[in-house]
């Protein structure tokens, strides 16, 4: 499968709350970072995992995924960005999130992927605005 094959795919199968969908895009040994720094190993723990939010606080929820780069490292391994949209209908999760995700794809199977929520820098730093206003390389001190 090409990058572009499996991240539609993904997107198919979350929309259509199938949680073996999902996980058939990772390896048998894959490893899955969640955006609470959960790791899930396994391709059948992955499909597991995301069928139970699939039937809870994600019912209904519409996921659009966007390419932002891939590049190969060698030896048959991309490296693969996305960002994405979740739109949740109902329940504790309502509303959008937006996220990144970082995967390691070879032979079309996912073998890593860290799944990242975005937020702004303003409410990451309790509104500190002299942190807030800071770029990503002035984070030293």
């Amino acid at each position: 499968m090409t990058v572009e094959q499996i991240i539609s795919g993904m997107q198919r199968a979350w929309n259509a709350g199938d949680g073996a969908g999902w996980g058939a895009h990772f390896a048998e040994d894959a490893d899955f970072v969640d955006a609470l720094g959960r790791i899930q190993r396994g391709r059948e723990v992955i499909g597991t995992e995301h069928q139970k939010i699939f039937d809870t606080v994600y019912r209904g929820s519409v996921l659009e995924y966007r390419l932002i780069g891939s590049r190969p490292l060698g030896d048959g391994l991309l490296l693969v960005h996305t960002d994405s949209t979740l739109h949740v209908p109902a329940g504790p999760r309502k509303g959008t999130v937006d996220g990144v995700q970082t995967k390691l794809i070879r032979d079309g199977l996912i073998l890593a992927f860290h799944n990242t929520l975005r937020g702004d820098l303003a409410s990451f730093t309790k509104h500190d605005q002299a942190l807030a206003e800071r770029s990503p390389l002035d984070w030293k001190s």
